[in-house]
């Protein structure tokens, strides 16, 4: 340690021109590196400006000033003792000349294999296998693929389905265990790379796979817009139709017209297929005009096919909350629904208040998807609404064993069990031993490497890697180091994954308070309820930025936030200023009330920050729905999922500020119907306004909000 510290300081002591100029003379300059504004921060080191420029040639695939850093820092200082990051130099030169040149991946085994033993506890080292293995796949080189196969971590389809091609080329296609194995990939239904086809065209040729295989794998890949493996998959057919793959693409353009002009053909099964695409493709958007349709051709389909097809009519219709959904379930005669479909059905069944059909559909479910939390649930409520001898056990059971996870459902269960308690703020508290001991280990100093220099993705990764066997005290000194690093998407990410060792403290943190407490307050909202909504939106990392654009804490759109600034009147706004954190923060809680003083209602106005006012607004019921309904039956995953656990962290925090007690079944409350008067706290003179503005800030088409499959505009997936 001693030697690094003296390391580091004769580097921080010489000018930074120097150092540039005379270690990295000309690779600098090639990469566009050449002053110092290109670092991150003023303070970062020589070094830390190196391995930036080297990922930054890295990420242009340019191989000629890699070959420059790796041969000017690597071999003239000790870089693997002087910094941590030195593995990702050589790694970053690895995939690049992989990528460029598959003969690489031969001429340069020993390297390879050589780097891959010697990083074994770095992500980067499964990333360089399994490029290097799908790579020796292609080329055939058996003997090297199979000697690096067997330290792969976790699965990887295109090696699997090498895996099996290699198999075939030994011992045939009637090699057993490799038909098993390949055939339970295409009953499977999903998408799959190249090279399976290769493989399953080896298995279909030799009767291992039958039309019947093929068209039912086809249909779950329609079913699941999966469209080109649909036509894949169909093409081994030797009689499919030569106008297949141009009428899914007509069909993709405009269901309706292809459904009023075509009927589907009985003695055709590629004629079916694509009628019950052309359904469900129409379904996704009008379920209603679908099962109109369906009801003149209906006669035209099989008992079985017919069954599917008003399945899938109720599935879109569940999604869209149509009145009619549960009798165009009823059509499907057959009961042995797919979970997806039985979940809708369960959710349709749950607006309607039809508790028996609740019961009923949930025990349908395959028993994975009875265990999800939201089922267990759901089912103990059927028992409770609807009794029967047994059922008070039955529920209380289920409740039980949900009270002792953590999730939205199993705090729900524990009040209504009356077993709630209050979390223990002062847990577990790492020694200074175990952090300086947790912060000393080489996965550690890459992860904080890796954030220091802004290079968020691969920091979670490292993490991830660094921390995946950890138990409950290692994982709390993590979120300690994570802490104080200001790193609080990690600190959570620890905190939240112990077992019986627990600190709620760092799983439900309170940073930027400050600025976060005068901005709630000056617009009367819960704080609890924004500190909630920041821990899903950015993890409280306020440099946070998604795909799509959303900055900062409150993750807040380029556009959402101009249009507020505007209306705060501040002068001479600009986007960039979205990140500072008290603008961020005054413009993320002046935008929720808005929303909330437009809808009347927390529950729907956290679902409008996902996924827009005008969804949340469509997707009430005509009359007051209990809270955990309307969030239970909302079309959006991801949106759904938002709403739970926001509402579960306003809880965590109402406590945490010592806020007067309220159940998590009262801060879901009743969220008023579309005929319902608003409620007091939505009234505002503001509120036409507001209403018309925020349909431009939150981009809200008919057609996606009608699928569940279709995600909001909004993505941090990779902080939460």
């Amino acid at each position: 340690m001693q030697s690094i510290a003296l390391t580091f300081l004769w580097w921080c002591s010489s000018s930074f021109a120097q150092r540039i100029e005379s270690i990295l003379p000309t690779a600098a300059a090639q990469i566009g590196l050449t002053s110092p504004s290109a670092s991150p921060s003023p303070g970062v080191a020589a070094l830390d400006f190196e391995v930036l420029a080297a990922k930054k040639a890295f990420d242009r695939r340019d191989l000629k000033a890699l070959d420059l850093a790796r041969a000017n820092l690597v071999p003239r200082y000790p870089l693997s003792h002087a910094h941590p990051l030195a593995p990702y130099i050589t790694y970053w030169w690895l995939s690049a000349n992989l990528a460029s040149t598959s003969g690489f991946a031969v001429t340069q085994a020993a390297e390879i294999q050589s780097f891959i033993a010697a990083n074994a506890d770095t992500p980067i080292a499964d990333s360089l296998r399994r490029d290097w293995l799908k790579i020796l796949g292609n080329l055939g080189q058996w003997s090297l693929f199979n000697a690096a196969l067997p330290q792969m971590v976790g699965d990887d389809a295109e090696i699997t389905c090498q895996t099996w091609r290699y198999r075939l080329l030994q011992n045939g296609a009637t090699d057993r265990d490799t038909v098993a194995e390949a055939r339970a990939a295409w009953n499977a239904g999903k998408a799959a790379p190249g090279v399976c086809y290769a493989v399953f065209q080896s298995i279909y040729s030799a009767n291992g796979l039958s039309s019947s295989d093929i068209w039912r794998r086809v249909r779950v890949l329609l079913e699941n817009n999966q469209v080109n493996d649909a036509r894949r998959s169909a093409a081994l057919l030797k009689t499919l139709p030569a106008s297949f793959e141009r009428t899914t693409a007509a069909i993709n353009l405009d269901a309706s017209r292809y459904l009023l002009h075509e009927r589907a053909d009985p003695t055709s099964q590629a004629s079916v297929e694509l009628y019950l695409y052309a359904l469900a493709r129409l379904a996704r958007s009008d379920a209603s005009r679908a099962a109109e349709l369906l009801e003149k051709q209906a006669s035209q389909l099989t008992a079985s096919d017919r069954n599917y097809a008003w399945a899938e009519v109720g599935l879109y219709g569940g999604m869209q909350h149509e009145p009619a959904t549960l009798s165009w379930f009823q059509r499907a005669e057959d009961p042995l629904l797919n979970d997806t479909q039985a979940a809708w059905k369960t959710r349709a069944a749950l607006r309607a208040g039809n508790w028996l059909q609740v019961r009923e559909t949930i025990q349908m479910m395959s028993s994975a998807e009875k265990r999800e939390p939201s089922w267990r649930y759901w089912l103990a409520r059927a028992y409770e609404k609807k009794p029967f001898e047994g059922s008070a056990e039955l529920a209380r059971s289920l409740k039980e064993s949900l009270a002792r996870e953590n999730n939205f459902y199993a705090l729900l269960s524990a009040e209504e069990l009356g077993i709630a308690a209050r979390p223990n703020w002062q847990g577990y508290k790492p020694t200074v031993a175990e952090v300086d001991a947790m912060t000393s280990r080489p996965g550690m100093q890459r992860v904080l490497a890796l954030y220091r220099l802004e290079l968020k993705p691969e920091g979670v990764r490292e993490w991830a890697t660094t921390t995946r066997n950890f138990n409950d005290q290692e994982l709390l000194a993590a979120a300690e180091v994570a802490r104080r690093n200001n790193i609080p998407d990690r600190a959570i990410s620890a905190a939240d994954r112990t077992l019986a060792l627990h600190d709620f403290s760092q799983r439900f943190p309170i940073p930027y308070r400050d600025s976060l407490q005068p901005s709630a307050s000056s617009q009367q909202l819960d704080e609890a309820w924004v500190y909630g909504l920041i821990r899903q939106e950015s993890r409280f990392m306020a440099d946070a930025k998604s795909r799509v654009g959303a900055m900062g804490l409150m993750q807040l759109m380029p556009a959402t936030a101009s249009w507020v600034a505007k209306q705060m009147g501040l002068k001479d706004f600009s986007s960039g200023r979205a990140l500072d954190v008290p603008v961020n923060l005054n413009l993320g809680t002046f935008y929720l009330r808005h929303v909330l003083e437009d809808l009347g209602h927390p529950v729907l106005a956290t679902a409008a920050y996902n996924a827009g006012p005008g969804r949340a607004r469509r997707w009430r019921a005509e009359s007051p729905l209990e809270g955990a309904i309307y969030a239970e039956t909302i079309p959006f995953a991801e949106t759904r999922d938002y709403v739970k656990k926001v509402m579960t962290n306003k809880w965590y925090y109402r406590n945490r500020f010592g806020a007067a007690p309220m159940t998590l079944t009262n801060i879901m409350g009743m969220v008023p119907g579309r005929n319902s008067p608003r409620s007091s706290n939505g009234s505002s003179t503001n509120t036409a306004r507001i209403a018309s503005s925020s349909q431009a800030l939150a981009p809200d088409n008919t057609a996606a909000a009608k699928a569940d499959i279709t995600a909001p505009t909004s993505d941090t997936s990779a902080l939460k």
